[in-house]
């Protein structure tokens, strides 16, 4: 059952005329999917506007760290349980670092997200660790 899965980027020409496109294993499948996820914004799918995360929502809100950290855990937490039915007893966690980034001509404070997610893979039982980082809001600083 391993590398049955389309791996990404897809390639639809190929799979509609029939050509050989990559696979990949169940493993990497649900890592891209996980992905996907997380950097999709709610109404980008236009087929499931409900599909995504609230990262994107909220990457400018002025909430406490503590605050914003579980309202983006809280709403992985509903899509992973929603979209990726391959996993079980899901446990995610999320950190946040700001980094300030010096140029010539001005100086940036980026976000960088941190999203883990443990849990096991239903149809072999087997444990699962997922770990991404994504850089967000490029503020400036006068």
């Amino acid at each position: 059952m391993e590398d049955q899965n389309y791996a990404l980027p897809l390639s639809l020409d190929r799979i509609v005329t029939g050509q050989p496109h990559a696979k990949c294993s169940d493993r990497e499948a649900i890592h891209q999917h996980l992905y996907l996820l997380m950097v999709t914004h709610f109404d980008e799918n236009r087929f499931n506007g409900n599909y995504g995360c609230a990262l994107w929502e909220h990457d400018f809100s002025v909430l406490s760290q503590i605050k914003w950290k579980d309202l983006i855990r809280e709403s992985l937490e509903e899509a992973v349980g929603l979209y990726e039915p391959r996993l079980t007893n899901t446990r995610i966690r999320v950190e946040m670092e700001e980094f300030e980034v010096l140029t010539k001509t001005n100086n940036y404070v980026r976000k960088r997200v941190g999203i883990e997610v443990k849990a096991t893979i239903r149809r072999t039982n087997e444990p699962f660790i997922f770990f991404e980082r994504i850089f967000i809001s490029p503020l400036s600083i006068d």
